[in-house]
């Protein structure tokens, strides 16, 4: 929704990384370890992720989709960003780990057209298929329940002291509760980003 309003690219590690495992490189290879709840070698993903960085439509901006997740990356991320002239800004949405689980169990996605939906909180209209373009839709191997526990010791282990990080190199820094509604978090957060002069205004921001 982000992406839509503001035009910049939506760049998700994960969906770059399983686009890479499902592709068999060497990239993805080497990160199969995400099927099974863990991370990617942060090596493959900085690589990744400044390989995308460099095509044309990122030149005004871009939304980063978990990532920095590890202190390493973020240490090496910095510099990259800067090297591109661009300041970035951290959003951060919180959340109970009670809730968390809850969605990442309930999360399901479109193959074909990329939608998310979640069989409590966001139910597609025609259970099991997507809203958007009609095709099935699927659950991601690592939010099955043997492997969301993995995933939240690891973000408190691995991605936590990523914002500690960021915070003392004085990125800046907002935060949203994530018990609202997407719809909700988009306009505060459009808000905030006019309010900055980050974005034009608009009359209309979401529905």
């Amino acid at each position: 929704m982000l992406s839509q309003v503001t035009a910049w690219p939506h760049i998700s590690t994960g969906d770059l990384l399983r686009q890479h495992i499902a592709a068999g490189t060497p990239e993805g290879q080497a990160s199969l370890g995400i099927l099974r709840g863990g991370y990617a070698p942060d090596v493959v993903v900085n690589d990744l992720v400044a390989q995308r960085m460099a095509l044309p439509d990122c030149q005004n901006g871009m939304i980063l989709d978990g990532y920095p997740r590890t202190l390493e990356q973020a240490v090496q991320f910095l510099p990259v960003l800067r090297g591109h002239g661009i300041e970035p800004l951290l959003v951060r949405l919180q959340l109970d780990y009670t809730e968390v689980k809850v969605r990442l169990q309930g999360r399901r996605f479109c193959s074909s057209c990329g939608a998310i939906f979640n069989v409590v909180r966001l139910p597609p209209r025609t259970p099991g298929l997507c809203d958007e373009c009609g095709e099935s839709l699927a659950e991601r191997v690592d939010d099955q329940a043997d492997f969301v526990g993995k995933r939240l010791d690891h973000y408190a282990t691995l991605t936590e002291p990523v914002a500690q990080y960021l915070s003392a190199q004085a990125i800046r820094s907002w935060e949203f509760s994530g018990l609202e509604t997407p719809a909700a978090i988009l306009n505060k957060l459009i808000k905030q980003l006019q309010e900055h002069s980050l974005v034009e205004p608009r009359t209309s921001i979401a529905q």
